[in-house]
């Protein structure tokens, strides 16, 4: 009953029931409503215009006053707005005459100038004309992309005018589709004086040692690691200097003592306040340990975990005395409710609350003045929590829930998708909606790197859309249903690949004929055959035909349609000093670089349909043999977070309540909801408590963030956490992991060298070189001090040539690696048992032949590229399953699966069609078996995590760009593990630092220089 009674409540805070939202009812298509969507950008765009101002005429100032209307054209960059033409008319009065004319000015957005010429109908001359234009606040004059605009018109009658450009009939209105603020605006609120007691040597000594350790926790739990200087042996040395105060810190103490010193000063500090006796004592009473405590639970909840929420994001006045005065105002409450104290020792008590307030926010300030801003300060939740309140997945779990402000949801079953058949899974997920759809990707090519129109794309548009929409057609008379086919694309990814091509056909897959270049007219014949195919259809349904008549061709046109939503349009209205230093640069720098997958998911049902989430988009080179990443297949609980967000996005891009597709609303659970979880956790598999992570893009939430830094921080001593990545370069994320391994945390940070890396913009290379250098350096300059905590820290390059279909060669990889690297072999304690079944399996498999390209395969490079983005958490108790003998099973059972898969990859990514072994999911029994076997002890301090989605370990991902992941908590997917073994397998790891420099070679001082200033940009 009472799990029952927890599924409803975490249900219940995923969706909003209808009637609570205001929205009036909208119809299903089907029942002769329309869908409506944000559509693709225009090419010309129009503008309007007001101004009025003042021109030199024969010896005098007249009064000018002018109207005017344009079309504006981009010609280099839409996203940026780096320059295109614009062509306006105006009119109006020059003093008490009328004059009209023309203007024709070459305009870049981003640097708010226009320089061309104008002609005047009054006296038929041509004059050069030169504009400024500023949007005066963020969204423009009236927050409806309105831009103040200044021009100077030179020649013998010279005019200067200020106005206002308005852009007009627009979709969505400019002005509306990003946060207005750029930041959090924070409050630095004083608080009422509580001033200390006069004479309390106890009370100020404890105070002391609180605030002493207090800094202490905080260089140990994120020790600053960032970049200093341009570049070179300068730049180097201040590092390792750096560096060097970190190890001296960590001699001389560990995380663990200073938690405890703090907590027991505080512990001391309240009881010297509450003592009723007139000496001064350091003695700890039961109700200072009580008070101590409730400081610890309001510090929590009203300081730390609303500040740490803001992770990634830029404050105004940085400051944690917003949230004070809150908690101030719930410890008094509760020393006149709960605590039953004496009324003459509270104020005393409360005096001891405010220094403790006063500690955390010294605290901030540091972190602020060591990372130079805001956006990475984090307030560690050991000012707050003991060790022993975070060692257990159920107590992780809750907070988790807490940071992220969502529940970790249950009765979730989750499947592991490799590489390639992310296509034919999206393709089924398509034929298989039968009430909504919804792709929200970063890609979807229009053209490949030769040029060609994509052919994956193709494919999905002729075998996925365009087969599924034909198929729902033909079983309409008998369904009445047809779905809602939605995409969700943002315009920098939409212009870069350009995606129109194949988009302007989803939207309109009646008439729309697609041009391709020459040598393409068999891909036109067979667009234009499954065309023909879906309008004979409508033509033979009775239903769609007299639904035609009555609701009218507008109705058929929305119905019978995919719906494109182009997101974070081009806004030169949304401008920020925030993304790049010492530069103001346009909003859309910031992307929405999520790949999520939904369809049919229901709160009526949410096993009724699927979503994938993934690190993969549309487009040839996803699916070639060179490519190495995953997706995660999820059916459950866990997906009703993905309907939401695909919501929110659609309404944080300006489209009104009303206008949501009905399909997306929300709607209240079913009446035996909870009952349906709890009877489908005996029968979907891994049973995995599950949650979506979002960082939303720009300035918004970043849920993400938050659970990873809490993560990273908390985890226990013997815990390992591995994160292959393929772009691999956050500053903060790399000092907290430094942390991690200082308090015995074994940590393995992969990433690829150049010649493995899928993205190799020089920014992201040259500061990835220098993170993973400085970790090197870290184990090298204090791994003593690492070490004798238990903990590790290894940087590998993914430095791997054994191409993607080579399984029995990755097997022989990683028995080569674990040869050769002792400090491997002592990580994973294999029983000797695992090293000869390893060798058989290897020399078994290394007979069989491999996949080699063929006519239906795409073209694969050289090498093969890491785009794997996870991070796999385990404590110390739950490591232990990798000292099972089961492994060698586990891999023979994996291993013919997976060549399965590649030999019949053809089939896979050529037509979609059904393939053997789509899904791996090996092991789950090995691992309840062992599990259920454990002490009750044990299995209370067995703790998984495993993350996989969009988010790269890069700053872009942790500020800028839209992201997201799923969390997966408890048992693992074995499945997972075996991967991330053959990645170390394939990893050179790294001791000296000038090995890295081989791999990533450094790069001048002037780039590494422009790398820092668009560190959040690149």
């Amino acid at each position: 009953m009472r799990r029952a009674l927890r599924i409803t409540l975490v249900a219940a805070s995923l969706t909003v029931p209808t009637a609570a939202t205001g929205q009036p009812p909208t119809r299903l298509p089907a029942d002769g409503g329309t869908t409506f969507s944000l559509g693709q950008p225009g090419v010309w765009l129009p503008t309007g215009g007001l101004s009025t101002g003042i021109e030199r005429r024969e010896g005098e100032r007249v009064t000018v006053t002018e109207v005017r209307g344009g079309m504006y054209v981009e010609l280099l960059s839409r996203v940026l707005g780096l320059g295109g033409l614009h062509a306006e008319g105006y009119g109006g009065l020059l003093d008490t005459r009328f004059n009209g004319g023309v203007r024709l000015r070459a305009v870049s957005p981003f640097l708010r100038l226009g320089i061309g010429v104008d002609y005047s109908g009054l006296d038929k001359q041509v004059r050069p004309l030169v504009s400024f234009t500023h949007p005066v606040r963020r969204g423009g004059v009236r927050h409806d992309g309105s831009m103040m605009r200044i021009d100077y018109r030179g020649g013998p009658e010279r005019m200067i005018t200020v106005g206002v450009d308005v852009p007009f009939l627009r979709k969505i209105p400019l002005g509306t589709t990003r946060p207005r603020e750029d930041r959090v605006v924070l409050r630095d609120r004083a608080s009422p004086e509580a001033p200390l007691p006069a004479g309390r040597a106890a009370m100020a000594a404890a105070l002391d040692s609180a605030r002493q350790a207090a800094l202490r926790i905080q260089e140990l739990v994120v020790p600053w690691a960032d970049h200093t200087g341009g570049g070179g042996a300068a730049s180097d040395t201040a590092v390792v200097q750096r560096l060097r105060r970190i190890g001296a810190l960590a001699r001389g103490t560990t995380l663990e003592v200073e938690v405890r010193r703090w907590h027991a000063a505080l512990d001391v500090a309240f009881s010297a306040a509450l003592h009723n006796g007139s000496d001064d004592t350091a003695q700890v009473t039961p109700a200072g340990r009580r008070a101590a405590e409730a400081a610890r639970d309001v510090l929590l909840d009203e300081v730390i975990v609303p500040y740490d929420r803001l992770l990634g994001q830029a404050k105004d006045r940085d400051t944690t005395r917003d949230f004070a005065l809150l908690a101030r105002g719930a410890f008094l409450r509760w020393l006149h409710v709960q605590g039953g104290m004496p009324r003459q020792a509270m104020p005393d008590a409360l005096g001891v609350f405010g220094e403790v307030l006063d500690i955390v926010e010294e605290v901030r300030r540091t972190a602020h003045a060591q990372w130079n801003g805001s956006r990475f300060v984090w307030l560690p939740l050991q000012l707050a929590l003991l060790p022993e309140r975070h060692d257990t997945q159920q107590e992780l779990d809750a907070l988790v829930a807490r940071m992220a402000g969502e529940p970790v949801t249950e009765g979730n079953d989750i499947s592991y998708v490799i590489n390639e058949q992310f296509q034919y899974q999206l393709s089924r997920t398509v034929h298989a909606a039968r009430e909504y759809h919804v792709l929200w990707t970063h890609d979807f090519r229009g053209k490949d790197a030769r040029g060609d129109p994509d052919e994956m794309s193709f494919r999905h548009v002729l075998r996925s859309y365009l087969a599924a929409m034909t198929a729902r057609v033909r079983e309409y008379d008998s369904t009445g249903v047809f779905p809602t086919y939605l995409i969700i694309l943002d315009e920098w990814f939409y212009r870069a690949n350009t995606s129109r091509l194949w988009l302007d056909l989803l939207e309109d897959p009646l008439a729309h004929r697609v041009r391709l270049r020459e040598g393409f007219g068999a891909w036109e014949d067979s667009l234009a055959a499954a065309q023909q195919a879906l309008r004979d259809a409508v033509s033979r349904s009775s239903l769609l035909s007299a639904q035609r008549r009555h609701y009218g061709e507008r109705w058929l046109r929305s119905l019978l349609k995919v719906h494109v939503n182009i997101t974070n349009v081009s806004d030169p209205s949304f401008t920020s000093w925030r993304v790049a230093t010492a530069f103001p640069v346009p909003d859309t720098w910031m992307r929405d670089h999520r790949k999520l997958v939904v369809y049919d998911v229901s709160e009526r049902d949410p096993y009724r349909g699927e979503s994938i989430v993934t690190g993969a988009g549309i487009g040839e080179h996803y699916a070639n043999l060179s490519w190495e990443d995953r997706s995660l297949l999820v059916r459950g609980p866990a997906n009703l977070s993905l309907k939401t967000a695909a919501r929110e996005l659609l309404l944080s891009q300006g489209v009104s309540p009303d206008r949501i597709p009905a399909v997306l609303r929300p709607l209240p659970l079913a009446p035996d909801y909870a009952a349906l979880v709890e009877r489908n956790r005996g029968t979907v598999g891994r049973d995995l408590r599950a949650l979506l992570l979002q960082n939303r893009t720009g300035y918004a939430d970043k849920s993400l963030n938050v659970t990873k830094a809490l993560l990273y921080t908390l985890m226990p001593a013997g815990s390992v956490i591995k994160i292959p990545d393929s772009l691999w370069n956050g500053t903060f994320w790399g000092s907290a992991l430094l942390g991690a391994a200082l308090r015995g945390v074994r940590v393995l940070v992969i990433a690829p060298t150049l010649a493995n890396a899928p993205a190799r913009a020089f920014g992201s290379m040259i500061r990835s070189r220098e993170l993973l250098w400085r970790l090197v350096m870290a184990e090298q300059l204090f791994g003593d001090v690492i070490r004798r905590e238990g903990g590790l820290l290894k940087v590998g390059l993914y430095a791997s040539e054994i191409p993607v279909s080579n399984v029995p060669g990755k097997i022989l990889s990683v028995r080569t690696t674990l040869a050769r690297e002792p400090w491997l072999r002592d990580l994973f304690a294999f029983p000797p048992s695992v090293y000869e079944g390893l060798d058989e399996l290897a020399a078994t498999l290394g007979a069989l032949p491999t996949p080699v390209r063929d006519g239906n395969e795409f073209e694969a490079r050289e090498r093969p590229l890491l785009h794997l983005k996870a991070n796999f958490i385990a404590s110390r108790e739950a490591w232990s399953v990798m000292a099972r003998r089961d492994w060698v099973e586990l891999t023979r059972e994996f291993v013919p699966r997976r060549m399965s898969q590649l030999q019949a990859r053809g089939a896979a990514v050529a037509s979609f069609g059904d393939t053997t072994g789509a899904r791996i999911d090996v092991g789950g029994d090995v691992v309840r078996r062992w599990y259920e076997a454990l002490p009750a002890a044990q299995r209370d301090r067995v703790v998984f995590y495993t993350l996989i989605g969009s988010a790269n370990q890069n700053d872009r991902s942790m500020v800028s760009d839209g992201e997201a992941s799923l969390l997966m908590a408890g048992w693992p997917s074995v499945t997972a593990t075996i991967d991330l073994i053959s990645l170390i397998g394939q990893s050179r790891w790294i001791d000296d630092p000038a090995v890295l420099d081989q791999l990533l070679p450094r790069r001048s001082a002037v780039a590494t220089r422009i790398a820092h200033w668009f560190k959040f940009a690149f």
